[in-house]
């Protein structure tokens, strides 16, 4: 560099100094991945990108496979969510579980038939509409405000659900109103009626008298399925007695003057409505006087009680009062005992009924029976041709026929109280008991049963089939399969009928007149097809309300029952939502079909699937489904419940807006099929959210290394002259997408991750990408270009066994103007090569064990010489020649080392296959271009890359160097 010094006396000398050579930069002659596949996306422009892919890429996916593929579709019945509010963490596992397993055939070629659903009718969009509307009482008992209100609130909620469905990703025909069912539809109406005069014409739906779980708070029947329980329901427990009229003919005459049953229960509200009391012919009674504090109840020395005698020890416990036991008598001797009614003291020959529900584990062994308010006392009664008495009406209030001083009050509020009261005298202890206690699910107030006149359906006759369908199918997650299905029999086999009528205007009317004096049930073909073309005419049923009778039932078909139109009343019964759910495999398959699939949560083995199962058998005497896959509840990270009281609540939309949708659906897949408890957390999803960026970084390198994404662009013979490395990949991602979609086919989605995330760490980062980087930066253009096809094979392969679960990541890599799920991609048999897995293995074995001994070493400097057992040498020996030192083996390349001297062992050291002498070379100079070869010296000269770099950029005549940018 050239110095100009400046002196006083204004000469000027020169000091030269030469210029050092420049540095050459080798960088734009190396292979380096290129991409305009961001790292990340700021929050905004992620949601900006998932609402355009989800616009454009997944809008027309679900049309594009129905028309394109071909063969018999795979179908996944939708079970309907309740049209009633916004979504929740419940809602995002299903729907996800769900679309995950559509995309995993879609991506495969498979046809797919997927009918999303709403369930419109019910109590709860009924509260809430009103509510919403602020309306009235005159409103609230008007059926045609009701409907029209409940209507439009479900009509709003369908909307703002199905905008969030399509937000996660999930395919469906949206737009194509056909494709979607609606449960207040009229062609969905049309198909429930004709299904309900089927099993009438059957006689599998009667019209009776029966206790039913009733709701006072919502004024109508429940099933069992709409249900919840109250762990800490408080209830009165009391002792009381009944006077015998008749004595068992064991009891002698001055014995049998002041004899009692001893009743134990914890409904005093029911005692007015006893009818009978019933006792088991196989336990042991006895004959007892109480004391207690060594005296005597009541003062009178002649009062007798029975009670069982296992029963004795539990009684003296809860009362503390003491049993003196005077005989015992054998249960078949109080057949013909008679006793007086607690209450109606004028009825004083009321029967004793032997009863196998009547057991020795709580109690007296002697049961207060109430056919009205009690499902086994019932059953007893009818058995014995005892009338029903109900004196509690729909509202859960005394009606006429009860006692004065209970007449108009609630048997909930101050029954119990009242009763208790008026007992007193016969009341031998008194004390409260906290247990469970059903409540309605909606109001989540309690529930009593009540008798009242009802329609069911005669499930005995059809839970034979039912047991032998449930025996076929499958049930998944295959680890609780058994315990699944056996949950299902039993919910099966315990239904003694299900009521299907509920008292309410927000539903489908049962379309039944009755004749108004006699009762009798007016019901024929011609009538429904007359309701059926009028539903189709209107496009509703609500005329069922509105209409006079004479449309509702034409004068032709009035001269066919020989009756006038003032002789007749229309049914004001609605049919029960499991009714409306239960049928919808009608909308969606046809004949004998069934389903492939049902997934739902655990809650439905008393819902959706039992109702769904029964209705089919009913009608088509066969299954609606093939399968089951069952899932959890979210719950908080405690394993709380979510609820608004508890503020645990975690919004689906508020975790794909902060994490990304794509963050959503891999936490539900993670988590969503392996517990019944799903854990919700911002930290698992954020756990979700780092994986995932894990993996972008990995197809941000595979999309960038391999240029054109068209897999006709290039190919490779995998022959044995080409590199193992390339084969081994080959081979694993065969075994990788076998693999992964045998586990998306078993719905284990968390092991689908496991299994990718392992793939991705292990074998594409870790192992190929790591080891092939010289070859493929560096390497000669055959070399690179083969590496590309198996970068290639191994991108569309990953974004194939990713795009189920991250479909926005999938797409937004694949970004060309070809949709990702239009191509076909496949792993070929031929790539599976087990001598070139064994070969890679030993060597992959071999490198470890070097990694232990050289620990953070600059391995290109390192010459080896390597031991090997006779296994290990003949599998080693096809990377590397006997013998030799050569720098440039493919096993060199694979340790990462400058040289590799492969040998026997002399002596054999079971149980390692090798021995490393390891000599560092601190002689040699690295390539600045790809630092693993030497430099070479010719004649004295130094040249400045490597032979094999030299040849890359085509200098190998005179090794100059040219100027690079």
């Amino acid at each position: 560099m050239n110095q100009i010094l400046r002196w006083k006396s204004g000469l000027r000398f020169y000091s030269i100094k030469y210029a050092a050579k420049d540095t050459v930069n080798y960088t734009s002659t190396i292979n380096l991945p290129r991409t305009k596949f961001p790292t990340r996306l700021a929050q905004k422009a992620r949601i900006e990108l998932e609402r355009n892919l989800i616009e454009s890429k997944f809008a027309s996916c679900y049309q594009y496979q129905e028309e394109r593929h071909q063969g018999a579709a795979f179908i996944l019945h939708d079970g309907p969510p309740y049209a009633n509010g916004d979504l929740h963490m419940g809602h995002a596992v299903n729907k996800i579980l769900k679309d995950i397993t559509i995309r995993s055939h879609v991506i495969r070629g498979h046809k797919v038939h997927y009918v999303p659903g709403w369930d419109c009718h019910g109590l709860p969009i009924e509260l809430k509409a009103m509510a919403a509307a602020n309306a009235g009482r005159k409103s609230m008992n008007d059926p045609i405000i009701i409907r029209k209100k409940s209507r439009q609130f479900a009509l709003d909620a369908i909307e703002r659900q199905k905008k969030q469905f399509r937000s996660w990703g999930v395919l469906a025909n949206w737009n194509n109103i056909s494709k979607v069912y609606l449960t207040f539809n009229s062609n969905f109406i049309v198909k429930q009626l004709n299904l309900f005069l089927d099993l009438y014409e059957k006689g599998l739906v009667y019209r009776d008298l029966k206790p039913v779980y009733w709701s006072p708070s919502s004024k109508t029947a429940l099933a069992e399925a709409e249900l919840e329980y109250d762990a800490n329901f408080v209830s009165p427990s009391l002792y009381v007695r009944f006077r015998l009229t008749n004595c068992p003919t064991a009891i002698t005459k001055e014995s049998s003057k002041h004899i009692f049953a001893l009743i134990w229960t914890t409904t005093p509200w029911t005692l007015p409505s006893n009818q009978a009391i019933c006792y088991n012919s196989n336990l042991t009674y006895a004959l007892v006087k109480l004391e207690s504090d060594n005296k005597q109840l009541h003062g009178e020395d002649e009062d007798r009680y029975l009670i069982a005698q296992s029963l004795l020890e539990d009684f003296q416990k809860t009362t503390n009062k003491i049993c003196v036991v005077e005989q015992l008598i054998q249960g078949h001797e109080l057949k013909n005992c008679t006793y007086q009614h607690p209450v109606f003291r004028e009825q004083q020959s009321l029967p004793f009924f032997d009863a196998a529900h009547v057991q020795e584990f709580k109690g007296t062994g002697l049961v207060h029976t109430a056919p009205a308010h009690g499902l086994d006392d019932f059953i007893i009664c009818m058995k014995n041709s005892i009338s029903i008495r109900s004196i509690v009406n729909e509202e859960g209030i005394y009606d006429n026929g009860a006692p004065s001083y209970l007449e108009g009050k609630m048997v909930l509020d101050n029954g119990n109280e009242l009763v208790i009261k008026n007992l007193k005298k016969d009341i031998v202890f008194v004390s409260t008991l906290t247990h469970s206690y059903p409540i309605d699910w909606r109001t989540k107030k309690p529930v009593i049963i009540r008798a009242s006149q009802q329609w069911f359906i005669n499930t005995a006759a059809l839970k034979d089939k039912a047991i032998e369908e449930i025996d076929k199918i499958a049930v998944f997650p295959r680890v609780n399969a058994e315990a699944s299905k056996k949950s299902l029999r039993a919910q099966v086999t315990k239904r003694p009928y299900w009521c299907i009528s509920r008292q309410r205007a927000w539903g489908v009317p049962i379309p039944v007149l009755y004749e108004k004096t006699s009762g009798k049930v007016l019901l024929n073909k011609k009538l429904l097809q007359h309701i059926c073309d009028l539903t189709i005419k209107e496009d509703n049923i609500d005329f069922w309300w509105s209409q006079p009778m004479e449309k509702v039932l034409p004068p032709s078909l009035l001269n066919e029952f020989n009756l006038k139109a003032s002789d007749v009343v229309r049914g004001s019964d609605i049919f029960d939502i499991w009714f409306d759910s239960g049928s919808t495999w009608s909308q969606v398959l046809e004949n004998q079909q069934a389903a492939d699939l049902y997934l739902e949560g655990c809650d439905q083995f008393t819902g959706w699937f039992q109702s769904s199962l029964l209705l089919s058998i009913a009608a088509r005497n066969c299954t609606p489904y093939k399968a089951l896959f069952i899932h959890g509840f979210a719950v908080d990270e405690n394993g709380h419940k979510m609820s608004k009281s508890l503020g645990n609540i975690i919004s689906p939309k508020d975790i794909s807006a902060k994490y990304g949708v794509d963050s959503l659906r891999w936490w539900v897949a993670a988590h969503g099929t392996q517990h019944m408890a799903i854990n919700v957390s911002h930290q698992l999803v954020q756990q979700s959210a780092e994986s995932l960026g894990k993996i972008r970084a990995i197809l941000r390198y595979l999309n960038g290394s391999i240029e054109d994404k068209s897999l006709k662009s290039s190919n490779m013979l995998t022959t044995t002259a080409e590199s193992y490395l390339n084969r081994f990949l080959l081979s694993r991602l065969y075994s990788f997408e076998k693999e992964v979609f045998s586990l998306y086919d078993c719905y284990e989605y968390n092991r689908v991750i496991a299994c990718i995330q392992n793939f991705v760490t292990n074998q594409i980062s870790a192992n190929y990408i790591h080891l092939i980087k010289d070859r493929f930066y560096c390497g000669t253009t055959k070399e690179i270009e083969n590496i590309r096809f198996t970068l290639k094979q191994c991108y569309t392969l990953l974004c194939k066994a990713l795009w189920p679960i991250a479909p926005l990541l999938v797409e937004e890599s694949w970004n060309d103007s070809k949709n990702f799920y239009e191509d076909k991609f496949q792993a070929e048999p031929t790539w599976k090569d087990e001598s070139v897995e064994n070969v890679m293995e030993k060597a992959l074995e071999l490198k470890r064990a070097l990694n232990q001994q050289t620990k953070s070493k600059n391995s290109w400097l390192l010459s080896l010489q390597v031991n090997c057992s006779k296994n290990a040498l003949n599998l080693l020996q096809r990377l590397h020649p006997l013998n030799s030192s050569s720098t440039e083996s493919e096993l060199c390349e694979i340790l990462q080392v400058n040289s590799v001297n492969l040998q026997s062992l002399t002596a054999p050291s079971a149980p390692l296959d090798f021995e490393i002498d390891i000599v560092s070379r601190s002689d040699i100079e690295l390539c600045p271009r790809c630092r693993r070869f030497a430099i070479h010296s010719n004649n004295d000269i130094k040249h400045d890359i490597c032979q094999r770099c030299a040849l890359c950029l085509h200098l190998a005549k005179e090794f100059k160097i040219v100027k690079m940018d």
